[in-house]
């Protein structure tokens, strides 16, 4: 009999511990994030989607615990190594230094470049393919001070996609985003993200985009009633009326439709 073999663990955390404001988040936790996987985070405003995400990217840290990027710890990884291996697209959009939209798209392909190197044809060749993914190739030479917030976010994505990562953590990549791009670029990247084997983390407001796109969640409650912090496993399971109406603290009614379940607040 053939044995099977367990995927190589990309992202990974050991008895992880992470709090603010007094409120913990979870507590000894263990996280595994295999090639082809993609997770959702879900939670209601100020329920951490943001902070467990910033600690998983190295941008703040744990209370206990450590991460593991591809069985290394993050922490002793420099800058550039996690670069290589690790995406993170911010919420927030603070951009300190005018560029043009082919300029930031290519800042993505920094980490994999030499220290004194400049970008090369092969460079720009990929950036101008994400660009013209989430519809910005026309807008190369443009600078981003002039785009609308929907266009700065197409524009994050396309630089994440430059980056070609294998770990990719997303807060909030639906942001700004009208109903066709929310879906088109959500296809697009988890299609990068199984085409380099990689795997995708995302907090989501929209449970139908939970829904339609991710394999796994990670559900966050408001108050952490029985001890064992975030729930976590096969959307079947979580996307439930009962755990969802504890999740938001409001009605959920799940409705069965032709395309899969619909969910709208009661």
């Amino acid at each position: 009999m053939t044995q099977s073999i367990e995927p190589k663990t990309l992202l990974a955390c050991q008895d992880l511990t992470v709090s603010i404001g007094g409120k913990t988040l979870c507590q000894n936790w263990q996280l595994k994030l295999r090639p082809g996987e993609i997770w959702g985070i879900l939670g209601g405003n100020g329920a951490g989607k943001t902070t467990l995400l910033h600690t998983l990217a190295g941008l703040r840290e744990a209370d206990q615990g450590e991460v593991l990027l591809l069985d290394k710890p993050l922490q002793q990884l420099k800058n550039r190594q996690r670069a290589q291996q690790l995406g993170f697209l911010l919420q927030d959009d603070s951009t300190a230094f005018p560029a043009t939209v082919l300029e930031t798209a290519l800042q993505g392909r920094h980490p994999h470049m030499g220290l004194f190197s400049w970008e090369s044809a092969e460079d720009e060749t990929i950036a101008m393919a994400a660009l013209e993914q989430v519809g910005l190739s026309d807008y190369c030479q443009r600078n981003i001070d002039q785009l609308s917030g929907g266009e700065r976010q197409r524009l994050k994505i396309a630089t994440l996609m430059v980056q070609q990562p294998k770990v990719w953590l997303l807060d909030e990549p639906a942001n700004h985003l009208d109903l066709h791009h929310q879906v088109s670029l959500l296809e697009q990247l988890i299609g990068s993200v199984k085409d380099q084997s990689g795997t995708l983390l995302m907090s989501l407001h929209d449970l139908n985009l939970a829904q339609r796109f991710c394999d796994k969640l990670i559900l966050l409650f408001p108050t952490d009633e029985n001890g064992k912090g975030p729930e976590m496993g096969d959307k079947g399971e979580l996307l439930t009326e009962e755990k969802l109406q504890r999740l938001y603290q409001h009605p959920i009614r799940r409705l069965e439709t032709d395309a899969g379940p619909v969910f709208i607040p009661a």
